[in-house]
């Protein structure tokens, strides 16, 4: 392991000592959004002040939100606007000087800009990309910024995005432009088939990157700084990374689990904590070895019990939490063997109790200390099958002789410091990443009944079904591992294999 750190002089004069020290954020700028539960985590300064900026909605990659979502006994319409491929994010801009705002989607192919501000969903503006990757996984997990910039990943390049001034044109349908793109320098990637994976913005105003081989990477937005860290020689990353407003920088890898942190110079591990990670060779549906998901911070306030939220890769994958800060003193290891850093480790079964196997891809769905977990344990293994090989999974995942079933809930109780399974539903959400809404009190994703994909309600409370909309059939509403995210007119939205779908009431 070892910490690198680039200088660009031309910039140096920019960045001052102030800026590099730990963080010392005031309560006001910390003060939580809390909405109607009081659960929203700290709000990050440097993300755009919106309803959706960046992957997972927020740095701490807890995917839900305190705004309201469509509810039972509305009558809702769908629309839909036609894209080139998947994009896994719909960032939300920041309010525009005409009260307007614009989200953004990045496929393989282009970026693109869209106007949800009236009912529907109106086509901006899309920019083709040059050099287009074939790697379907770099640029899944995007940020824009307080400034209204977008931070794209490509390959080994990350890729820097604005509205530019368009005579004429309401600022909300301003086209794109690229404005700039940062290079990781080649003296500190292992490889040249190494490319940024995941991306967040810390509490101070940096991005923080990513590789698939394992580097982490903190660079100031005007590209000016750099510093890298390598984790170790045979860890690999396939999900992005969260950060809290403590300076913490969580990475799961396909061996452990890692806070890392930055003190103004380098970057240096804080801890390193071991799990089951599971057999060498993915699981059908995986995007790599080891855990399928993001990590997902759980936990907000002083006193309060604070954890790092992931599932593990056991062939019966298990919701793990691991303190995050200090483990209490009186803790003791969950069984002998165990890394003393794990809080809870419980089999996520999806309510069948002679369970021996369950796969789950996406992100840890967290509201306080309640964590949502979706089912992708596909029927058929494509991984062999000719020209697309394993993405044969995800594009026939809402076909009932390939889909998965299954949601569960599990709570964390502090005091009796303990982790139980509080529901389970059977429907299913073959590949989106969910979400859920503090003020509807309803988890959402994108389902599948009858070869039709839908849009997918629970009582977060209960588990219960509260509703289905249907969207479509067919490949161009196939979820493709997008988040499903509540907007903010009481809609859903999601990108699909083929565009945009938007869910929304009737009369709006």
């Amino acid at each position: 392991m070892k910490t690198a750190s680039i200088t660009f002089a031309r910039h140096a004069s920019l960045l001052t000592c102030s800026v590099l020290t730990p963080l010392l954020l005031t309560a006001a700028t910390l003060a939580a959004e809390a909405g109607p539960d009081g659960f929203e985590p700290p709000t990050n300064p440097y993300l755009a002040d919106s309803p959706w900026p960046m992957s997972h909605r927020n740095s701490y990659n807890q995917a839900s939100s305190p705004l309201p979502g469509p509810e039972p006994g509305q009558t809702l319409k769908v629309a839909f606007q036609e894209q080139e491929f998947p994009s896994i994010t719909l960032a939300y801009g920041k309010s525009l000087a005409n009260g307007q705002r614009a989200v953004y989607g990045s496929t393989a192919t282009t970026m693109y800009k869209l106007d949800l501000n009236d009912p529907g969903i109106k086509n901006v503006h899309q920019l083709r990309k040059s050099d287009v990757t074939a790697n379907g996984e770099t640029g899944a997990y995007v940020v824009a910024d307080l400034d209204n910039y977008l931070y794209v990943p490509k390959g080994r390049i990350l890729e820097k995005y604005r509205d530019k001034a368009t005579a004429g044109a309401a600022p909300q349908h301003h086209a794109q432009e690229k404005t700039g793109e940062f290079i990781l320098p080649e003296n500190i990637l292992k490889s040249p088939d190494e490319y940024i994976i995941g991306i967040n913005l810390t509490y101070d105003g940096y991005l923080v990157l990513a590789t698939n081989l394992g580097l982490v990477a903190l660079l100031s937005r005007d590209f000016a700084r750099l510093y890298s860290y390598r984790l170790g020689e045979e860890e690999t990353i396939s999900n992005s990374l969260a950060v809290d407003e403590e300076g913490g920088i969580y990475v799961v890898t396909s061996k452990y689990m890692h806070r890392l942190a930055f003190d103004g110079n380098n970057i240096a591990s804080v801890w390193r904590a071991d799990y089951q990670h599971g057999p060498e060779t993915p699981w059908p549906g995986r995007l790599g070895t080891g855990s399928g998901s993001t990590p997902t911070l759980m936990g907000t306030g002083k006193d309060k019990d604070k954890f790092v939220v992931f599932t593990d890769g056991q062939e019966l994958t298990h919701l793990v939490l691991m303190w995050r800060d200090e483990i209490p003193a009186n803790w003791t290891p969950l069984a002998p063997g165990k890394d003393i850093r794990i809080a809870a480790e419980i089999p996520v079964t999806f309510g069948n109790a002679n369970a021996s196997r369950s796969i789950s891809e996406q992100s840890v769905l967290v509201r306080g200390y309640g964590a949502m977990v979706v089912n992708n344990d596909y029927k058929l293994n494509t991984q062999k099958w000719p020209l697309l090989g394993d993405f044969w999974t995800i594009l026939l995942s809402g076909q009932p002789y390939n889909q998965p079933f299954g949601v569960e809930k599990f709570q964390w109780h502090s005091t009796s410091k303990s982790l139980k399974s509080t529901w389970s539903n059977n429907i299913s959400c073959p590949n989106g990443i969910p979400t859920m809404s503090s003020a509807s009190n309803l988890a959402y994703c994108i389902g599948s009944r009858d070869n039709t994909w839908t849009l997918e309600a629970m009582d977060w409370r209960t588990g219960q079904s509260a509703f289905h909309q249907r969207l479509g059939q067919g490949s161009r509403f196939n979820s493709t591992y997008a988040a499903t995210q509540v907007g903010e007119d009481n809609d859903i939205v999601t990108a699909t294999f083929m565009g945009v779908v938007r869910v929304q009431e009737t009369s709006r």
